[in-house]
């Protein structure tokens, strides 16, 4: 008995709409984290690129690290978009 309530609970999970709103806060979450992290990561390398300008390179590695968090939110998007 609990198992068919819990089944029947968990199939509104699986409707189109729902997947949506799943993919639009994947896509969404991880895009504001990524913008919050790479302002305050941004406002630090320019800093430190002012004092040390030999430290460009590591500076612009650090300064992507974000965007990959905004780039995995929108294949998990893209993936939870596909499995409708």
């Amino acid at each position: 008995m609990a198992t068919e309530a819990l089944t029947s609970g968990l199939q509104g999970l699986s409707s189109p709409g729902m997947v949506a709103i799943g993919a639009a806060l994947a896509m969404g979450l991880s895009a504001l984290a990524g913008a919050w992290s790479q302002a305050s990561v941004g406002s630090s390398a320019m800093g430190l690129v002012s004092e040390r300008p030999e430290y460009v390179g590591n500076v612009l590695i650090w300064m992507a690290l974000p965007e990959i968090l905004a780039l995995l939110g929108f294949v998990i998007a893209f993936l939870l978009i596909g499995k409708v």
